[in-house]
């Protein structure tokens, strides 16, 4: 079988596989943010018109991403290279900074597992281009969070393939410390469905350090849902303490990847974090159960006597 064969078979199964994600994504609501006022530009109207969750469409609001290839090479670094267009199709020159950069893009692995935090260039057509690193075979999802002048936040999401043989990999099982080179990091959360706080410390050798300023803040955290790779992306309460803390909203049970950006010695490194919302009303029956298991335990006692 040819090369061009076979990718486009590959093109095809991803998008029978990811196309049921997607329409899941949709029914289940928007992915928003909480209610950080210092962000609040940045953080406005999740979808437009309350019909998707951010990230999840190629177009949105009169604006389209549109990237130069659907593919690229395994194993190499790799420029990749898109456009923001209008409704009339004409590239968008102009944007509004958000967090010191006039875009930022997210590149995913489709299994939650590879991740990198991005800022391309644009040159004056509104083509904009980045050095992606070597990506192994497998499918990833690109995110470009933006601010046109004069109009709303919006982040647009594509898919790349890169072709090969795909290596099974899978997100790690929930929990509250993830290591990076020589830091050890430690989340303190109660994941529920609703308004979230989720604080974040940084240790090295033992001793908790203090992040320093990223992007115009002490570290960024951006969350995907898994199955529809709804976005979340949200930033931390402004202060000086050694903890980063955030606020968002998980909006419904279920699995989420948390990649918490931080810089330290001059160097950004990402901690990343399997969380796990529980079903609501998985949560009442259980309460009740062991509601009940401890009124019968009290009962027999009494009975006892």
């Amino acid at each position: 079988m040819r090369a061009t064969t076979k990718l486009a078979t590959f093109a095809v199964v991803v998008a029978v596989v990811f196309g049921a994600a997607w329409a899941v994504g949709a029914a289940v609501g928007p992915v928003d943010v909480g209610d950080d006022n210092s962000h609040t530009a940045h953080n406005a109207a999740a979808v437009d018109g309350g019909e998707l969750p951010r990230g999840l469409s190629v177009a949105q609001s009169g604006y389209r991403l549109v990237a130069e290839a659907a593919s690229v090479a395994p194993g190499a670094m790799h420029e990749f290279a898109f456009r923001i267009l209008d409704d009339e199709g004409a590239p968008v020159t102009a944007f509004q900074e958000l967090h010191e950069r006039a875009l930022h893009l997210i590149v995913l692995s489709r299994n939650l597992v590879d991740y990198w935090h991005l800022h391309p260039t644009m040159d004056e057509s509104g083509r904009w281009s980045v050095d992606l690193p070597a990506l192994a075979a497998g499918s990833y999802r690109v995110f470009a969070d933006f601010q046109p002048e004069n109009a709303d936040n919006l982040t647009l999401g594509i898919d790349i393939a890169v072709p090969g043989t795909v290596q099974p990999a899978v997100a790690p099982a929930a929990a509250d410390v993830a290591t990076v080179d020589e830091y050890t990091v430690r989340m303190k959360a109660a994941p529920t469905v609703g308004d979230n706080e989720l604080s974040f410390t940084v240790e090295r050798g033992g001793e908790i350090v203090t992040t320093e300023p990223y992007l115009g803040a002490a570290g960024h955290l951006i969350a995907i849902r898994a199955g529809d790779m709804a976005f979340l992306h949200v930033h931390p309460h402004t202060g000086d303490s050694a903890t980063v803390t955030f606020t968002g909203e998980l909006p419904t049970a279920g699995t989420y990847r948390l990649f918490f950006d931080f810089s330290h010695d001059g160097v950004v490194r990402t901690a990343a974090f399997t969380v796990i919302v529980p079903d609501q009303m998985s949560m009442t029956e259980t309460s009740m159960t062991e509601t009940s298991m401890t009124e019968t335990s009290m009962t027999e006692a009494h009975e006892g006597h």
